[in-house]
């Protein structure tokens, strides 16, 4: 009975499943990116029965500028209040950390790629801020993992809601691509006691054929997704090859700007 249920109601999941992987929308699940993640949604429609998940597409571009950072969701109209408080408390975190004595030669830019309604809450802030460590520091993102989670001033990551449809929806999506054994999931530490996953996907976490890792900062992570770590001393760190970079475009370009923790936070002062 229950399988029957799920047969009637996973219909219009495998429809936005079959979009993927007839790449009308555009996720990927093998090689490396830069600037692009794969992070996890859970989508409602009014007067359908149940909630699914699937991998939503979020790419950061990094280019030569004053500072300015762009939500580009925002910016259309399309981000909501948390959301935008999630991408705040973001930069914060990486201005916290990178202590730049000098203005930031570059500007960005974030969003969810192909997503045409509007974008609400702040599980994806911890892979929005690893898609933008990446472009920073010019370093691919591992497009066999996604990740979700909301992340603090002080980069630790917290949990979300949805966990079991996100997962289920991505494990879906590489299931039907084959499984290679390097693909899986990130996601809070917190979140693991929510865990309650299809007996399909927990046969695969057990034959090392999808993994879930727990991580407790953002910067348990980024090993995992960019193969560097953040900071540490002997070997060479995201920190410091964005520091570098920084450091010599500001030396190319020698002009004066604006300080550059106001431009990056200039995106959402009203017009």
């Amino acid at each position: 009975m229950l399988q029957q249920r799920e047969w009637r109601e996973g219909f219009l999941a495998e429809r936005m499943q079959d979009e993927i992987l007839q790449e009308q929308i555009l996720i990927e699940t093998e090689g490396e990116r830069i600037g692009q993640i794969n992070a996890l949604s859970v989508i409602e429609f009014p007067g359908h029965p149940r909630a699914f998940g699937e991998p939503s597409r979020i790419s950061c571009v990094v280019h030569i500028g004053d500072g300015e950072f762009t939500d580009i969701e925002r910016k259309a109209e399309l981000g909501g209040n948390i959301h935008a408080k999630g991408m705040m408390i973001m930069q914060a975190f990486l201005m916290s950390e990178l202590q730049l004595e000098q203005q930031i030669p570059f500007s960005a830019s974030l969003t969810f790629e192909q997503s045409y309604s509007e974008v609400d809450g702040d599980s994806a802030s911890m892979a929005e801020l690893c898609a933008l460590i990446s472009a920073l520091a010019d370093v691919p993102v591992n497009q066999s993992i996604a990740i979700t989670g909301s992340v603090d001033q002080f980069g630790r990551a917290q949990p979300v809601g949805g966990l079991n449809e996100k997962i289920e929806g991505f494990f879906a999506i590489c299931q039907q691509r084959e499984l290679t054994g390097k693909q899986g999931v990130i996601i809070p530490t917190a979140n693991v006691r929510h865990l309650s996953l299809h007996s399909e996907l927990v046969k695969a976490v057990e034959e090392g054929k999808f993994t879930i890792w727990a991580v407790d900062d953002v910067t348990d992570a980024l090993p995992l997704l960019l193969n560097l770590v953040w900071d540490g001393e002997g070997q060479t760190t995201l920190m410091q090859t964005i520091q570098e970079r920084i450091a010599q475009a500001s030396q190319q370009e020698g002009r004066h700007r604006f300080p550059w923790p106001l431009r990056w936070l200039n995106w959402f002062i009203p017009n």
